[in-house]
């Protein structure tokens, strides 16, 4: 017995439209991965250019959104350093927001004439750098790198009224007492001595002074914020 074969006719248009939908998913597709960046925004920047942001992560040219690595450009604009923590968030729209934790600077060390900055790199001195207090001498390694940890913790409007910062270690009789003790020039014309232990006591500089000098008719003079006391806030007029 012969069977019979089922001629199946080909539908022409429905093979059309069926190759028209793959197109255009296809164009669509392509469109969608290749779609530029349209916007980018840059947050919590003082110090730092936009024009330095995205020249070092590379958006000049506005790439492809998709194709760009958030990870990569986090990578990249932690590179600078003024920056100490970047998070790089993408958004379907073409949106790219570059949320920056920027460093600032706290003193002008003398000693390799380059600034400190808050997250411990040292940068070359520029006049961006206004105001600052200056280190006038020699400060062991191990040491300079904790008093950088310690002074990040002051707020910056109280670092503004340091003039110059002197590393001068507690000793007498030959005997160190404490090694961790700076002296502190303000720029009201008082002198502050404190230590690393004690360092956070200088947030509370201006309410100590005023305290003191409405007692003293204004008189400049030695406030001493190393004691382990820390409601002992000796203070020695200059023409005592």
């Amino acid at each position: 017995m012969t069977k019979k074969v089922k001629k199946v006719r080909l539908n022409i248009k429905a093979f059309i439209l069926l190759l028209l939908i793959f197109y255009l998913i296809g164009m669509l597709l392509y469109t969608f991965f290749t779609m530029p960046i349209k916007n980018i925004y840059i947050k919590n920047t003082n110090l730092l250019t936009d024009n330095e942001i995205i020249e070092i992560a590379g958006l000049k040219e506005y790439p492809s959104i998709f194709k760009t690595s958030a990870h990569s450009l986090e990578t990249k604009i932690a590179n600078l350093d003024l920056v100490t923590k970047v998070d790089v968030t993408k958004k379907l729209s073409g949106k790219l927001i570059i949320d920056i934790t920027e460093a600032h600077p706290l003193f002008f060390n003398r000693n390799n004439e380059q600034v400190v900055l808050s997250n411990g790199k040292n940068v070359a001195n520029k006049d961006i750098y206004l105001g600052l207090p200056t280190l006038i001498n020699y400060v062991p390694t191990d040491l300079l790198n904790s008093f950088i940890k310690a002074l990040n913790k002051i707020d910056t409007s109280i670092i503004s009224m340091i003039a110059e910062i002197e590393y001068s270690p507690d000793i007498s009789d030959g005997i160190t007492i404490d090694d961790n003790r700076f002296k502190l020039r303000m720029n009201d014309g008082n002198d502050v001595y404190v230590n690393i232990l004690n360092i956070l006591r200088l947030n509370n500089y201006p309410e100590i002074y005023a305290s003191i000098s409405s007692t003293a008719d204004g008189v400049k003079g030695t406030l001493y914020l190393d004691s382990y006391l820390t409601e002992n806030n000796l203070f020695t007029p200059f023409n005592s």
